[in-house]
């Protein structure tokens, strides 16, 4: 192996592990925005933007796939939030 085959192979080498280290990264700072805008929503007084933003968070920690578990957590986590009134099967005060 010459000199020029042992340089590009070594150069091939530090572009795989540059691929590898950005999606890498990128996966992380995906997962860490999902949490702050579930923390977010926690904070705020939405139930099901707070719900939504926790099953996409916890999607993405397991691989596309909610747990029983996880389900829980949220559930557990907007435990605190007022429940969405349900106006439209109420009959109006006369």
């Amino acid at each position: 192996m010459s000199l020029t085959e042992k340089i590009l192979f070594l150069a091939f080498g530090f572009l795989v592990i540059i691929f590898i280290s950005v999606s890498y990264l990128n996966k992380t700072d995906a997962l860490k925005m999902l949490k702050d805008k579930y923390e977010t929503a926690l904070g705020g007084d939405d139930r099901e933007a707070a719900i939504a933003a926790g099953q996409a968070y916890y999607r993405s920690l397991r691989g596309g796939e909610l747990t029983i578990d996880d389900e829980r957590a949220i559930l557990r986590d907007v435990a605190h939030l007022p429940e969405l009134e349900n106006t439209e099967n109420e009959e109006p005060n006369i």
